[in-house]
């Protein structure tokens, strides 16, 4: 009983931890408050129960994005008064702004559907929250001493009290891997069409999630063409039957949007007007266009920086035997560096600790997660930074001029995976790097 009290402890505090942020949300109802992400959701099924336009105009976007940028300049003059945190809260009692609603409008019918509010919607987050940890830890056998790198995680929970659905559809998303990977082909694709009809850029780790399983050197186990022929068909049908529901009238104001998104998006300004959501999205594409590159040529050279990464990817695999953790780590991390929009890195630190684990020695082991705790606790010092009235870092310590995050962060992450594949001992079984991981685990201080 006294070794089973730590993990015990850890899912205790684990289940504390995913009733805390609903507690804060019910309060904040109370008193008018949504959460931010939600609220832009909301305000499109609104638009759209009432006939209205879902999307904003391109100027009007581009307003509210420079309001933000606004926002950060008047806070750090009043900071440089000493009334910083007094600024804040005068703004926290302000009427709220979230920004424009940027997607397919199955988000928004679908809130409209259920009857969605931001306490249900809350609990849906937190719901997937737990499906996912459970799907992953069963995945991989490892410890329940992991749950503190989930528990930790600021990118986590802001993205749980902004209400976004990332963290919903990344559940889905771990779930239809894990059904791919046991060739469950047929139940696997309405949980694709779900998440690709809500945030279409997540086709990315589908494709490379695929492609690595489809490159191992186990001819054995290739799907049946008239399955993966049956599992197409049932995907399309579902994308067509969705996009019927839409009507017309919605299916012209979504082509559209995204025809035109460029000139919608904070990206289409100046960079000095971009900030801060110029610092806080962490993928390539930012990156890409804070060195001033023109729109077109930075979509162009970002896709080819995912290819470049995924080739790679594929060439190493072809000799590898992947596990499920393995494959499903490295698709995670493409998709993260081929999205053209990401505010956090949601679960990456877990995914890659628990996979890695039992490629590296000991002295290897307490680098990374040295490394990963300071990556960690710059988030939180970023937080911390906000709530003294400094700036709008908010979620990451990254700069316009220096996004860390994107050019060391996530490589580093990926390199990791590519070392744990070409260092594996070519086990069959899926939870046999989990379970590496769970022994060592046990056996370090770390989790004492």
């Amino acid at each position: 009983m006294r070794s089973r009290l730590p993990l015990i402890l850890s899912w205790l505090l684990f289940a504390v931890w995913l009733l805390v942020p609903i507690a804060l949300v019910l309060d904040s109802a109370k008193r008018g408050v949504v959460p931010i992400d939600f609220l832009a959701y909301q305000r499109a099924a609104e638009a759209i129960a009432n006939g209205q336009r879902p999307y904003a105009t391109a100027e009007e976007s581009r307003e509210i994005f420079r309001s933000f940028n606004r926002l950060e300049s008047e806070l750090q003059a009043a900071q440089a008064r000493g009334e910083g945190q007094a600024f804040l809260r005068e703004f926290a009692a302000q009427p709220q702004q979230p920004g424009p609603y940027v997607y397919p409008p199955t988000l928004a019918l679908w809130i409209n559907q259920f009857n969605l509010d931001g306490v249900v919607f809350t609990g849906v987050i937190m719901a997937s929250v737990l499906g996912f940890v459970l799907i992953w830890f069963r995945a991989t056998g490892a410890h329940a001493g992991w749950l503190l790198l989930v528990i930790g995680s600021w990118d986590l929970l802001a993205t749980i009290w902004g209400g976004n659905v990332e963290l919903v559809l990344l559940f889905a998303t771990l779930a239809a891997a894990r059904l791919l990977w046991d060739h469950r082909v047929i139940w696997a694709t309405p949980l694709i069409a779900f998440v690709v009809l809500i945030k279409p850029f997540y086709a990315l780790f589908f494709v490379a999630f695929l492609l690595l399983r489809a490159v191992q050197p186990r001819s054995a186990e290739r799907e049946n063409p008239r399955t993966l022929m049956a599992a197409g068909g049932i995907l399309l049908l579902l994308l067509a039957a969705e996009l019927y529901r839409w009507g017309l009238d919605l299916w012209a104001e979504a082509l559209t949007f995204y025809l035109n998104a460029g000139d919608a998006m904070w990206t289409a300004l100046p960079l000095a007007e971009q900030s801060p959501l110029s610092v806080w999205n962490r993928t390539p594409l930012q990156g890409l266009i804070n060195l001033g590159l023109a729109s077109f040529p930075t979509q162009v050279a970002a896709l080819g920086l995912w290819g470049l990464f995924l080739g790679v990817s594929l060439w190493l695999a072809r000799r590898a035997s992947l596990n499920f953790p393995l494959a499903f780590g490295l698709a995670l991390t493409l998709l993260y560096w081929g999205r053209p929009a990401g505010y956090g890195f949601n679960y990456l630190e877990l995914v890659v600790a628990i996979v890695v684990w039992p490629s590296l020695v000991r002295w290897q082991r307490l680098a990374v997660l040295v490394v990963m705790a300071g990556i960690m606790g710059s988030r939180w010092w970023a937080f911390a930074g906000t709530l003294r009235g400094e700036n709008l870092s908010f979620l990451t310590m990254q700069t316009a001029a220096w996004p860390w995050e994107t050019w060391l962060v996530l490589p580093f992450f990926w390199l990791l995976l590519l070392w744990a594949m070409t260092h594996s001992r070519g086990s069959d079984q899926d939870s046999a790097g989990g379970r590496e991981a769970q022994v060592a685990l046990r056996a370090s201080a770390v989790t004492q």
